[in-house]
């Protein structure tokens, strides 16, 4: 488990039987600032319609940690399975089962496409005694975590998350605990070298209460990471789909659901807000780049179509589940919703969208800071 770059999850089934996919770690997706861009669109490229099944493998749901039964008490609703009730104050609208998980490790291999296979892009290599102790926030099946571990043998490594679904056999310098981060983080004072935060988008009440937590656990000068996806789509010809219009029912998806998010307190589209949410929290050097994340294979570029055509799988197997708890508790029926996710699945494949990966990371001041000529 040393290897610098990740082993890929197990085959899934190619979405295009003519051009088989392979993994390529090599070049990064070029990251840029937060407005649309052009994406040169191949004409040739055949999108197919259907779902998908993804073959891809998961670890045990079992947890490495020693648990009250509380935590195993998993809720169930719309045929999917969620967090425990124990934690109510969390009331996070993904599932947790077996499915979702898949979800969780193809999600991992796509930000790795977007990163060319790096795991942060913090400027770790500042850190004066190296990375010695790390904190993965919402960890969910623990890969990054896992990962993290393995590239940096000397680094403690912790994942944190509400569900106990991460495997037994992780590295030694790796473990996982059941924490509410919505709660008073119970780890000491200026502790963590580095804290990573990813997919996190409509699981905090509190952004800025989260955000001041992280920054006292973070030792002077270390750094804080947030990755994440925009809930919101662009035309490859960079124009914004900011309002709903019935011939891109991507908008009418997304209308409702990030509705329905904001409504319980919990908004989506958190992203594009987050570098001025670090800055407030008292956080220095705060850098944002985004990345272009092709939904289908339409791009001419060879990375952005491998990346489209991973893209459109995850897509298939998220629609549903981050609309169903939302939009079933603003009194949708359950059908409503699967035609909904439906449409949007059809169309994606027939239009070139895209949606940006998010980037942003920042450090926590340091008293020396002055001495060393730094921005405070």
């Amino acid at each position: 488990m040393s290897s610098p770059s990740p082993s890929p999850p197990a085959a899934a089934a190619s979405p295009s039987t003519d051009v088989p996919i392979t993994y390529t770690q090599a070049t990064p997706v070029p990251l840029s600032g937060p407005d649309g861009i052009h994406v040169e669109v191949d004409e040739d490229e055949e999108v197919p319609t259907g779902g998908h099944d993804s073959s891809i493998s998961t670890g045990n749901s079992t947890a490495t940690t020693s648990l009250s039964s509380s935590i195993f008490s998993f809720t169930y609703a719309n045929g999917r399975r969620y967090h425990s009730d124990r934690f109510n104050r969390a009331n996070y609208f993904l599932p947790n089962d077996e499915n979702e998980q898949e979800r969780l490790d193809l999600l991992h291999h796509i930000f790795l496409l977007l990163l060319g296979g790096k795991l942060y892009t913090a400027p770790l290599e500042n850190l004066s005694n190296g990375v010695q102790k790390v904190l993965d926030v919402g960890t969910g099946t623990g890969i990054w975590a896992i990962d993290f571990a393995d590239e940096n043998p000397q680094a403690e490594v912790i994942g944190t998350d509400i569900s106990p679904i991460q495997p037994n056999w992780v590295p030694p310098n790796c473990k996982f605990e059941v924490e509410d981060m919505e709660e008073t983080w119970t780890f000491p004072n200026n502790e963590f070298d580095y804290i990573h935060m990813r997919g996190m988008s409509g699981s905090f009440a509190d952004w800025h209460w989260v955000l001041k937590q992280a920054l006292s656990k973070l030792k002077p000068g270390a750094y804080l990471e947030f990755q994440d996806y925009s809930c919101e789509v662009y035309l490859a010809t960079g124009q914004l789909l900011d309002t709903v219009d019935p011939a891109h029912p991507i908008t009418t998806y997304f209308h409702h659901v990030n509705s329905a998010a904001e409504s319980m307190g919990r908004p989506t589209r958190i992203a594009r807000f987050m570098k001025g949410k670090l800055e407030r929290a008292g956080f220095v050097d705060v850098e944002e780049r985004t990345a272009v994340w092709p939904v289908a294979p339409w791009p001419k570029d060879k990375r952005l179509k491998e990346l489209g055509r991973w893209s459109g799988i995850a897509s298939a197997e998220s629609l549903f589940p981050f609309a169903v708890r939302l939009l079933t508790e603003k009194g949708w029926a359950v059908e409503d919703v699967r035609k909904l996710c439906d449409e949007v699945q059809v169309s994606l494949a027939k239009n070139q969208y895209y949606a940006l990966g998010w980037f942003v990371h920042a450090r926590k001041p340091d008293p020396d800071d002055k001495k060393k000529g730094r921005a405070r």
